[in-house]
Formats: structure tokens, sequence, C-alpha cells
């Protein structure tokens, strides 16, 4: 069985070497450029005075993830990534400008992390920056870990839109008591709204409990105040309503309450009024009456005339008509015939213009319907448009509720979501999680991830978490299918990780148990294996102050070209298996 072990007494690092064994690079050296950090620790926190030598050379504050550079000057990982942003060629600030060489020129390919200083400042005394209310104090290498958790901290509300700025102790507070982009019932409908959109609801609540500006009746809901103000149906005893004999002259308007009394004390005025409005109608319907008869006397002298005249003419034409009779024909025949002709043209003028004169008053008579009929119909549109329009304010107003109502459920959804994702990870990680300090796992779908990680698109891939028993460690595995560090595109890097646990207060500190790997051969012929004993020294073997130390492992762990061997089944139905186990024979 073809296998190497390789055993140490420290973790792999990046410019250390193994005893008896290759240089190996370790993922706890952080590749320049990987992270994005905060510039160096705020000076005035430290307990003792600070040496230069731990300062950077840029920002002048002790150094955060120092990096050296060639001419030997240390950085934060930081401030170097925002010097290699900027264009051009940039020259380390630390060397004197009068003796610069080569060597003074910064380039990324020659700086690496300093983990000595690192290790010094490390152990410097520091107190938390919330001086006054804080009173941790403890080391740099601690300091971190307590940033992330101290209460006195101040942090953004993690509500989106509310952008206040409070305490992390408060923060529970805050958006149970605080916060305006908290979700709250409305007291009056029961719709559930944000905090700060509480007063513009108001405006629109249709059971917003309101106060009768007129009898001043309270406590009355919004969508009922129109049927309380009703001028005909409404119970509104201080409503200014009209007289009902405004039509007759009545100008008074009086409390709906009093309306009763003021017809009782106004009857005659009433009275008076109405028959004044008959006078004037009769006066009105006399006087169209007295035109009318004048108009028709006038039509029927205009007849009786031309009767008369047509009379007269006939009888003009039958004594001319005797006399030709008598005389002969001559010349007043002819002008008899003239005068027939001319009598015969006016009387179907005539006739013609009685039957115009009936058919305009015909006409006439069909239009005042029409308009009557035209001015009910219009009262009718116009009273039809307002209450049409009426509806549609009303609508409006309910679309709006209801639109703002469905985003308040859609974000309650999201959170759902969200809490549900999050079970089901953890129901997920539960179902593979093994308490025996073995760990096999298998990762499928081998081809694409091996892809992602040449393209860069996931470089590494945790395993699930597994425990040396049920109040045991608590650790994983990282995988870089690509390599990591000095076997990137070369070899297959494999770590492991101590994760922060329920009993970590109950365990021995640091981890001191023997690590096993195993990539596992299909075919059951040669298995590929190695191992390694922690650094108690290492802080990656030491109690987690946060949800995970830094990796270690093997960079060299197996070359990418055995893979392909055929004599194996590396990968097999594009799926590999590893197994991982950790020695507890000194832990029962």
């Amino acid at each position: 069985m073809w296998h190497r072990v390789v055993q140490s007494v420290g973790c792999f690092a990046q410019n250390g070497e193994v005893p008896g064994s290759k240089p190996l690079v370790c993922p706890d050296a952080v590749p320049l450029g990987k992270i994005a950090t905060m510039p160096g620790y705020p000076l005035e926190n430290f307990e003792t005075k600070v040496e230069d030598k731990y300062l950077c050379s840029d920002c002048e504050l002790p150094l955060k993830e120092p990096y050296q550079t060639y001419c030997g000057h240390r950085y934060c990982l930081s401030c170097l990534d925002e010097i290699f942003r900027q264009p051009g060629v940039q020259m380390c600030k630390k060397c004197p400008q009068d003796s610069q060489t080569q060597d003074s020129l910064l380039k990324k390919d020659q700086s690496f992390p300093d983990r000595a200083i690192k290790r010094d400042i490390g152990t410097l005394p520091i107190k938390c920056t919330n001086a006054g209310l804080c009173d941790w104090r403890g080391k740099v290498q601690e300091y971190d870990a307590h940033q992330e958790d101290c209460g006195f901290s101040f942090i953004p509300c993690v509500m989106q839109g509310c952008d206040k700025q409070v305490m992390r102790m408060d923060l529970a507070a805050h958006l149970e008591k605080e916060c305006a982009m908290r979700q709250v019932k409305c007291k009056f409908c029961g719709q559930e709204i944000l905090l700060k959109e509480e007063k513009d609801h108001a405006f629109i609540c249709p059971q917003y409990p309101m106060n009768c500006d007129y009898c001043g009746k309270k406590k009355i809901p919004r969508e009922k105040m129109a049927q309380h103000l009703d001028p005909k149906k409404g119970d509104c005893k201080r409503l200014k309503v009209a007289c009902p004999f405004m039509g007759v002259g009545c100008p008074a308007k009086v409390d709906r309450e009093k309306l009763n009394d003021h017809i009782s004390k106004n009857q005659v005025e009433h009275l008076n009024m109405v028959m004044e409005n008959q006078l004037t109608l009769g006066q009105a319907v006399g006087a169209g009456t007295q035109t009318h008869n004048v108009q028709r006397a006038e039509m029927e002298q205009f007849e009786q005339q031309k009767d008369r005249e047509m009379k007269a003419m006939s009888d003009k034409i039958n004594e001319l008509a005797s006399r030709v009779s008598q005389g002969g024909s001559g010349p007043g025949s002819e002008q008899v015939k003239m005068l027939e002709n001319r009598l015969q043209q006016m009387a179907s003028k005539q006739e013609e213009m009685r039957h115009k004169y009936v058919a305009m008053e015909t006409r006439v008579a069909t239009f005042e319907g029409i308009v009557a009929v035209l001015n009910r119909e219009i009262e009718k549109c116009s009273a039809t448009i307002e209450a049409y329009e009426r509806q549609r304010r009303q609508d409006r107003e309910i679309i709006e509720s209801l639109e703002r109502k469905m985003k308040s459920q859609e974000r309650i959804i999201a959170l759902k979501d969200v809490a549900l994702a999050e079970q089901d990870l953890r129901i997920t990680s539960l179902e593979m999680t093994s308490y025996d300090a073995t760990l096999l796992w298998k990762i499928q779908d081998f081809t694409r991830k091996r892809h992602d990680a040449i393209t860069g698109k996931t470089t590494s891939i945790y395993s699930p978490c597994f425990y040396t028993s049920r109040t045991g460690y608590k650790m994983c595995a990282r995988i870089y299918l690509n390599g990591d560090g000095m076997g990137k595109g070369s070899h297959i890097s494999l770590f492991f990780v101590l994760m922060r646990g329920h009993f970590d207060g109950l365990l021995r500190w640091p981890f001191r148990q023997k690590v096993t790997f195993m990539l596992l051969d299909q075919n059951n012929r040669e298995h590929v294996i190695d191992a390694f004993r922690p650094d108690p020294t290492s802080s990656s073997f030491k109690r987690p102050t946060s949800d995970m130390n830094i990796a270690s492992g093997c960079p060299l762990f197996m070359p990418l070209s055995q893979l392909e061997s055929t004599r194996h089944a590396y990968v097999r139905d594009d799926a590999i298996f590893l197994k991982i186990i950790v020695d507890t024979s000194d832990l029962n």
C-alpha cells in the first residue's frame, strides 16, 4: 500500500520547515490581498509603550497582520494593499530617499507575512477601545475577538432602512422598543405596519377614531364618519342642514335637531314664500299665455286679411271673367288668367306657410322635450361621476393600504425563509455529524467543484463538523481541490480546523491529539495517508476565541496527477472519499 506519513511537532508554516520533511505552506499565512483588514491597532489603547519596530511604516500604528518587504521594513496588510493599488512604482517610505536602491521597490511577490513580529505584538497588553465603558484588558491576539463580542461597541441596526448606531448590548432592546423599522400592529384596525409609518397610517386607517366637528361625538371610526354626516340619512344632530323650503326662498341653515322647530316657528313665512312663488309662477304663466294669445290673434288677423285679399281678388277675377264672356276674347281674358295664376300661387304659398308654421311648432315642442330629457340625463351623469370619483378615491386608499400590507408580509416571509434555510442547514449538519473522532467525508460533483477551484470561483470547501465525543472537541476539515500555497496548481491541499464548541471550558488546551488524513482508494488498494501532531505553541491549536481557528495541515497532501492513475480509483462516479481520524487514546 502506497502512503506517506509525516509527523511533526509544529504547524506547517509558510516560511518554516518541518523536521524531516519538505517545506510546506500553512493556510493561516493569509495570501497578500485576499482579505481586507483595517489599519493598525489604536496606539492609545496599549498598556505599555510600543516599540518603534512594532509600528507600521505607513500608518505608524501598531502592526495589524504585519508584512515584511524586501528591504526589511514592515507594513500592515491593509496599508500595503492600499499602496499596491496606487498607480506607478512605489518605494518604501522608511528607506531614506538619498539611499534608496532597487531593494526599496515595493513588490507584491517580494512581501511576506512576518509571523515573529505578529507573535510578539500578540503578547502586548491592550485595553478595550470603548474606554470608560468596558473594563476589558488582555493581549493583542485576543483584542479582535473581544471587539466582535464587546457589548459596548456601537454597531448599526440590523434592520434595513434603520441607520441608527446602538451598543451591541442594547441591540435587542432597540429592536424591540425603539427601531423605526420594526413591525407593529395598528391598535385600531390590527394591520401590521412599520413603526415609522404609524403616523401616516393614522390618516388613512378606516378604524381610526375621529371626533365630529359639529356635534362633538367622539371615537367615530373614519369609515363611518361619512354616514354620520350624511345630510339625509346621517345621525349628527349639530350638522347644518338647509331648510326644506329653500326652493321657495328660505335661506336658513340650522342644526339637524332644530330643523323641526325652525319649520314650526316659521310656518307663516314659509306659506307666504310658497304663495309668492305661486303668484310669481302664475304671473309668468299668465304673461306667457297672454303673449301666446296675442301672437295667435295676430296670426288670425293675418289669415283673415289674406282671406279678404283673396276674396277680393276672386271677385275681381269673376268680374273680369264675366266681362270676357260678354265681350269675347281679348286682353281681358289674358288678365283674368294672370290673376287666376297669381291667386293660385298666393293660395299655395299661404298653405305652404301654414304647413311650415305647424311643422316649426311641432319641432320646437320636440326640441324642448329633448332638451328637458338631456338636462335630466346630464344631472344623472354628473351625480354618477361624482359617486364614481368618491369610490375611486376610496378604492385607491384601500389599494395603497393593501400594497403596504403586502410589502410588510413579503418582508416577514423573507425573514421566515432565511430562518427556514438556517434550520435546514442546521438539520443537515446534525445529520452528518460524527461523535467518534472520525469523519468520513464524501465530496460529490467533483468535476464541477474542481473546475470552480481552478477558476477561483470556490477555492476551498469545508467539511461537516465532527467531535471526539459528545462533550469533546469540535472539528472540521478544509480542502483546496487546486491546492493552496506551495501546492497551488499542483497538489490537493488538506487542512484541519478546530472550532469553538459548547464544552471548550472543560477540555484540555492546547489541542495535542494526532490527526491522520486519508484519501480513500475506492479499489481498496493504496490509500493516500498523511498525519501530523499539533504544535502546542501555535494559535491554531489553542482554545478558539472565534467560530474557528486558523486551519493547519498539509498543502502538499496529494499530487493532482495521482488522481488520474489507472491503477487506483480515487475518483469514481464523480466523487471522492476523505477520512480524518483524530487519536483519542490518551483522552479516555
